[in-house]
């Protein structure tokens, strides 16, 4: 567990040894992966901090801390990736239920989704706006916004990731659930998937436009063409490996190693 130590001679990150014994960290570089399981904001903030700390103390974190904090956030990351020219499926979001009971009324079929989630959880399609009501009440209860967004039907029933670190695509996976869901953790089948241009441009220009060394990008094609449902720089990559036969980790390894090397 990491620890933030602020005093005259600055800042220092440390780790406990054992139950007393606290010993600094001499860090070269670091590797953004995750936070952990947050159960608060105060929580949240405090792992922040210590992430924010060890890039103040000059050493390299991949992902950047605050590229990486817009990128997990579906609102922030989806309106930079808008600004940016990159084609996203039309998005409301607002703490006010009757504003995404009239976004259900608009789009006929639309995805509810919590802000900060991963592998689909808690994910919900919604073809009636009434249904969506009483899920909107319960988002607005429990005090958090709501993030509506049509539903786009995927030619082949599914969607693509396609891998990048640095300016490099490692490769692409079309992955297709027995449902309407394409994650790999809801039971969807990787299988290798066929770049063209335009995909390879859009999943470029998606990680440039968030600031991250590494992410997966996931599009969908759809019949009015492609679209950018996510850019995860916390992707797992267990399906992607099985469909393309390439460990992304080792590449993630070696970019971080060359941009410190290199500067």
């Amino acid at each position: 567990m990491l620890g933030t130590n602020i005093g005259k001679g600055g800042i220092r990150v440390t780790q406990m040894i054992g139950k007393e014994k606290e010993k600094e960290l001499e860090i070269d570089c670091a590797l953004l992966r995750h936070l952990g399981i947050i159960k608060d904001f105060e929580q949240f903030g405090s792992r922040l901090w210590s992430v924010r700390a060890i890039e103040q103390a000059g050493v390299y974190v991949m992902n950047p801390l605050t590229n990486w904090l817009f990128a997990t956030d579906k609102l922030a990351s989806i309106a930079i990736l808008a600004k940016n020219g990159v084609p996203v499926p039309e998005t409301e979001s607002s703490e006010n239920f009757f504003t995404a009971y009239g976004a259900v009324k608009r789009f006929g079929r639309a995805v509810v989704k919590p802000l900060r989630s991963a592998m689909g959880f808690g994910v919900f399609k919604v073809d009636d706006a009434d249904v969506g009501m009483h899920i909107f009440s319960y988002f607005t209860n429990l005090s958090k916004p709501i993030y509506v967004q049509e539903y786009l039907e995927k030619k082949g029933g599914g969607d693509y990731r396609i891998v990048v670190v640095g300016d490099e695509i490692l490769g692409c996976e079309f992955r297709k659930g027995s449902g309407w869901k394409s994650n790999i953790a809801q039971g969807a089948t990787p299988k290798p998937g066929k770049l063209d241009s335009e995909m390879r441009e859009l999943a470029l220009k998606s990680v440039e436009a968030l600031g991250l060394d590494f992410g997966g990008v996931d599009i969908a094609e759809t019949r009015d063409g492609y679209y950018v449902l996510e850019v995860n720089p916390t992707l797992s990559w267990q399906g992607f490996k099985v469909a393309t036969k390439v460990n992304p980790a080792i590449h993630i390894v070696r970019n971080l190693i060359d941009k410190v090397r290199h500067g």
